[in-house]
């Protein structure tokens, strides 16, 4: 089951801190909204076991990285590069080995919360469960967040995407050091391999990365913050 979108927002992330942020603001008005202490530790314990599984979501999606990067160092390096080093993986499992349902549980728990005789405007804003008029964020608020792995050889880096909204692609953008900003290509997905085509081949160059989101082959929310690394020949 999942939670309409105009209360549940849409990135994993800020799913976490609404959550959070319920569960924060409804201690001290559970009384008066008839919610049980049990019923309180119970929802204490998804909450917990949500932002766990999220915190290895973003783990997981750093390490795909980081194994795409020991992928390209084995196969694309040059004999007497330094040794690949494979990524360490701990993935622990949420702590409270909760039962399925949560989005159910607390989907119910807010119907019970906003029928409640004492329940108020103002708690429903500090909950966060006033319907938003908007299902999806504006397209002016979309801003995507780039992670960007230089590889050590062939002007390549890899680059995952995070944050992107209702885009179905997005364009990389990269700018030599004093040079102007040029699109080197559009993916679709959360990830994708880049090779840059440097002026003058045979030396390491510095350069900036960015993303621009795309809808519908059009330029959708903000550009990304930038992101400088160094590619090698």
């Amino acid at each position: 089951m999942i939670i309409s979108n105009k209360i549940l927002p849409g990135t994993l992330a800020e799913r976490v801190a609404f959550v959070q942020n319920f569960y924060l603001n409804l201690q001290p008005v559970a009384p008066l909204l008839g919610i049980t202490v049990a019923e309180m530790a119970a929802l204490n314990l998804d909450v917990e076991d949500y932002a766990a599984v999220a915190q290895t979501t973003f783990a997981l999606e750093t390490y795909t990285a980081s194994v795409r990067q020991y992928r390209l160092s084995l196969t694309e390096g040059a004999i007497g590069d330094p040794q690949p080093v494979f990524p360490s993986e701990n993935f622990a499992p949420p702590p409270n080995n909760r039962p399925a349902g949560f989005f159910q549980r607390l989907s119910e728990l807010i119907a019970r919360i906003r029928a409640a005789p004492a329940y108020t405007p103002e708690i429903g804003a500090a909950l966060g469960i006033i319907p938003s008029q908007s299902g999806t964020i504006p397209p002016s608020d979309a801003k995507s967040i780039i992670e960007v792995f230089p590889s050590q050889t062939g002007y390549m880096f890899s680059i995952v995407v995070s944050n992107r909204a209702d885009a179905d692609a997005w364009t990389v953008m990269v700018q030599p050091k004093g040079g102007a900003w040029a699109n080197a290509g559009t993916f679709t997905g959360k990830s994708a391999d880049v090779v840059y085509a440097p002026a003058t081949p045979g030396e390491p160059v510095m350069i900036s990365v960015r993303v621009q989101l795309k809808r519908k082959n059009e330029n959708y929310g903000q550009l990304s913050d930038i992101v400088a690394i160094t590619v090698n020949p």
